[in-house]
Protein backbone atom coordinates (compact mmCIF):
# COMPACT_ATOMS: atom_id res chain seq x y z
CA UNK A 1 0.00 0.00 0.00
CA UNK A 2 2.60 2.41 0.78
CA UNK A 3 3.81 1.93 -2.34
CA UNK A 4 1.28 2.75 -4.44
CA UNK A 5 0.85 6.02 -2.65
CA UNK A 6 4.38 6.69 -3.13
CA UNK A 7 3.86 5.94 -6.77
CA UNK A 8 0.95 8.06 -7.45
CA UNK A 9 2.37 10.91 -5.44
CA UNK A 10 5.31 11.07 -7.26
CA UNK A 11 3.68 10.85 -10.96
CA UNK A 12 1.82 13.91 -9.38
CA UNK A 13 4.35 15.99 -8.10
CA UNK A 14 8.10 14.95 -9.59
CA UNK A 15 11.26 16.28 -7.74
CA UNK A 16 11.56 20.10 -8.33
CA UNK A 17 14.07 20.62 -11.12
CA UNK A 18 14.10 17.22 -12.77
CA UNK A 19 11.61 16.60 -15.68
CA UNK A 20 9.37 13.64 -16.82
CA UNK A 21 10.10 10.08 -15.68
CA UNK A 22 13.32 10.59 -14.18
CA UNK A 23 11.69 14.05 -11.64
CA UNK A 24 9.04 10.84 -10.43
CA UNK A 25 11.81 8.26 -9.87
CA UNK A 26 13.65 10.79 -8.10
CA UNK A 27 10.27 11.81 -5.77
CA UNK A 28 9.54 7.94 -5.23
CA UNK A 29 13.33 7.43 -4.23
CA UNK A 30 13.45 9.84 -1.97
CA UNK A 31 9.84 10.24 -0.56
CA UNK A 32 8.64 6.93 -0.55
CA UNK A 33 10.72 4.54 -0.99
CA UNK A 34 11.87 5.14 2.58
CA UNK A 35 9.22 4.16 4.52
CA UNK A 36 8.43 1.37 2.13
CA UNK A 37 11.54 -0.13 3.25
CA UNK A 38 10.80 0.61 6.79
CA UNK A 39 7.70 -1.51 6.39
CA UNK A 40 9.09 -4.11 4.69
CA UNK A 41 11.72 -4.25 7.76
CA UNK A 42 8.84 -4.42 9.96
CA UNK A 43 7.60 -7.31 8.32
CA UNK A 44 10.83 -9.32 8.54
CA UNK A 45 11.72 -8.48 12.22
CA UNK A 46 8.29 -9.62 13.21
CA UNK A 47 8.53 -12.72 11.06
CA UNK A 48 12.35 -13.72 12.66
CA UNK A 49 11.91 -13.09 16.11
CA UNK A 50 8.20 -12.12 16.72
CA UNK A 51 9.11 -8.70 18.46
CA UNK A 52 6.76 -6.36 16.60
CA UNK A 53 4.16 -8.78 15.59
CA UNK A 54 0.60 -7.89 15.37
CA UNK A 55 -1.40 -9.12 17.25
CA UNK A 56 -1.36 -7.80 19.92
CA UNK A 57 -3.32 -5.04 18.42
CA UNK A 58 -1.91 -2.59 21.23
CA UNK A 59 1.57 -3.84 21.09
CA UNK A 60 5.34 -2.42 20.15
CA UNK A 61 4.38 -3.65 16.55
CA UNK A 62 1.21 -1.68 16.19
CA UNK A 63 2.97 1.41 17.64
CA UNK A 64 5.83 1.27 15.00
CA UNK A 65 3.75 0.34 11.91
CA UNK A 66 1.02 3.32 12.95
CA UNK A 67 4.30 6.05 13.47
CA UNK A 68 5.80 4.77 10.22
CA UNK A 69 2.33 4.84 8.90
CA UNK A 70 1.68 8.78 10.19
CA UNK A 71 4.93 10.02 9.40
CA UNK A 72 4.64 8.73 5.28
CA UNK A 73 1.08 10.24 5.03
CA UNK A 74 2.47 13.43 6.45
CA UNK A 75 5.18 13.75 3.81
CA UNK A 76 2.74 12.84 1.47
CA UNK A 77 0.46 15.76 2.73
CA UNK A 78 3.03 18.04 2.75
CA UNK A 79 4.33 17.39 -0.55
CA UNK A 80 0.63 17.71 -1.91
CA UNK A 81 0.43 20.73 -0.50
CA UNK A 82 3.52 22.72 -1.91
CA UNK A 83 2.58 21.10 -5.28
CA UNK A 84 1.66 23.25 -8.01
CA UNK A 85 -1.12 21.56 -10.17
CA UNK A 86 -0.20 20.44 -14.04
CA UNK A 87 -1.67 21.90 -17.29
CA UNK A 88 -0.88 19.58 -19.55
CA UNK A 89 0.36 21.08 -23.26
CA UNK A 90 1.13 24.62 -21.54
CA UNK A 91 4.95 24.94 -20.08
CA UNK A 92 5.78 27.73 -17.45
CA UNK A 93 8.55 30.32 -18.54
Amino acid sequence: MPSLAGERSSRRAPWKGIEGRKGALTAFALTALPFVLLEGATGVVSLVTGFLSIPPVFGIGTAVDSAILVAGLAVAAYRRAGARPRVRGLTHR
